[in-house]
């Protein structure tokens, strides 16, 4: 390390640039370490992963049963071209609790590190927030693999899912699209956690207003109009859309132009926008010297 400037007190600066290989062999250990530490070492957790879309996904399986009378519907087919309701509520909940996954940890990225009594650590590494965040996305997807397992197994072996098997390479381009696209307003609640602390109340608020205007068991047709458009301009809404259309209607990706055009602007404007405000954040609470407090 050297030494820059005696007046206003000493500025520490890395003696070198990180090369290219040492960021990503970084972004590996940070994946490596929040899998480790958070789920696979407990058994219990994996296991969950895999049962937990069972308990999931029942309620809005029983409630669509009892409300239409059995598996398929026509009311469901005149809004969405989809009749058979399992099928539709499955492709919604993967992707829906894929996005929430993403949200709910790199939110608390930084917060966890709190938790854990190593946030110093985080902040001596001489890496950047970006690549430590890229290894929490990393962790994350990877995470949310077990849970696509666990309710494709459900759809499978239970349900009966309809799904046009050619086409589920497709929905998984557009899911890993998703995650990219989800990543700017991860950084921003990252950001926001970092200054107010309050991220119970603040995710939760997010997860369930997401909940509430995202397609996840129910046609987009059913919501007012005004909630429609705003539905419509969320990254989750377009890749359960798209996901849909590939996988249950059987259409090419070429044909999901609007979806994957609202997932590319998400991907190349949001991500940006959001690293710039968890920035602008982070130099907030050092100012007002609440960025190391529990």
């Amino acid at each position: 390390m050297q030494n820059e400037g005696h007046e206003g007190g000493e500025r520490l600066q890395p003696i070198r640039q990180t090369t290219r290989v040492e960021a990503f062999t970084a972004l590996l250990s940070i994946a490596k370490h929040e899998l480790l530490i958070s789920n696979f070492r407990y058994p219990l957790r994996i296991v969950s992963r895999f049962f937990g879309p069972l308990v999931w996904v029942a309620p809005f399986l029983i409630f669509g049963r009892a409300l239409l009378g059995g598996a398929d519907s026509q009311t469901l087919e005149s809004l969405t071209g989809i009749s058979h309701m399992p099928t539709f509520v499955i492709v919604g909940t993967i992707v829906t609790t894929i996005s929430f996954t993403m949200l709910w940890l790199m939110s608390f990225a930084i917060r966890l590190e709190s938790y854990r009594g190593t946030f110093e650590s985080i902040y001596a590494c001489p890496v950047s927030k970006f690549i430590f965040f890229m290894g929490k996305l990393m962790a994350s997807s990877i995470w949310a693999s077990f849970y696509i397992v666990g309710l494709l197994l459900l759809g499978v072996l239970v349900l009966n899912i309809q799904f046009v098997w050619t086409r589920f390479p497709e929905m998984i381009l557009v899911i890993i699209m998703l995650f990219f696209a989800m990543f700017g307003f991860g950084l921003i609640l990252a950001g926001m956690v970092l200054v107010y602390k309050e991220s119970h109340t603040l995710l939760h608020f997010v997860d369930g207003l997401f909940s509430l205007i995202v397609p996840m068991a129910y046609p987009l047709a059913v919501l007012p109009e005004a909630l429609q458009a705003v539905s419509r301009a969320l990254p989750m809404t377009q890749a359960v859309i798209a996901s849909r259309n590939l996988v249950i209607r059987g259409e090419s990706l070429l044909v999901q132009s609007e979806s994957i055009a609202i997932l590319l602007a998400y991907i190349f404007i949001a991500i940006p926008l959001g690293y710039q405000f968890y920035m602008r954040m982070e130099g907030k609470a050092k100012k007002k010297g609440v960025l190391h407090k529990y």
